[in-house]
């Protein structure tokens, strides 16, 4: 299975045709300083690991995705127990182009299995089909015209998103399921709503089961 793997902020593995979970979030959704504390543990972390010679490639990538797993865990949790702002997905219109533009190559370029769209951030599970872009043109298609849009009802102008995506490839048995329970349970967690379900912007895939 060809894949696309590139560093940035943080590595990310794009093979073709695999289920992706991916979060993304509002520019300034998560104060500097906080986001510069964490990235400096990240990347020291993430130094030590590529600094062990007895590693082979393999194993230093699996323990640098699974730091990642924990730079995104710490993150998600600060958005979920700290929810600055801005809070423009809450408002119904913007968080309606979200879902729009998700929605706009579902069946086309991917699956969509389940989102939920938080005041500051989104979280989304979908498979990509056949010959579809590579991941990080299809959130490049995604964030710009969704920016493009909610600046203009908004009136604002700038950076709408932050630049970068945490993305996570589901390959462990089990991990689809808890994946999708994570994301309807979001709201739940952050205590905006006691049922998933009331949530207005949380989607599941009409194959699929909440349990």
């Amino acid at each position: 299975m060809p894949g696309y793997y590139y560093y940035r902020k943080l590595p990310h593995f794009q093979p073709a045709e695999a289920t992706f979970f991916v979060t993304f979030r509002l520019a300034g959704s998560i104060p500097m300083e906080v986001i510069r504390r964490l990235q400096e543990n990240y990347e020291l972390v993430q130094k030590g690991i590529l600094e062990q010679k007895d590693l082979t490639e393999k194993e230093q990538r699996e323990l640098v995705y699974a730091e990642q797993k924990r730079f995104f865990a710490a993150t998600d949790q600060f958005l979920d127990t700290n929810p600055n702002e801005p809070y423009w997905l809450q408002e119904k219109a913007v968080a309606e182009i979200m879902i729009n533009e998700m929605k706009m190559h579902d069946g086309q370029w991917y699956t969509i299995w389940s989102y939920c769209i938080m005041p500051n951030h989104v979280h989304v599970l979908f498979t990509l089909n056949e010959k579809s872009p590579v991941l990080t043109k299809i959130m490049q298609n995604i964030k710009s015209y969704s920016a493009q849009k909610s600046n203009k009802i908004l009136g604002l102008s700038g950076q709408f998103w932050e630049r970068e995506s945490y993305d996570h490839v589901v390959r462990k048995d089990g991990e689809f399921d808890r994946i999708v329970h994570y994301i309807l349970q979001n709201p739940v967690n952050a205590r905006l709503v006691k049922d998933w379900a009331d949530w207005p912007f949380t989607y599941l895939h009409p194959d699929l089961t909440m349990v």
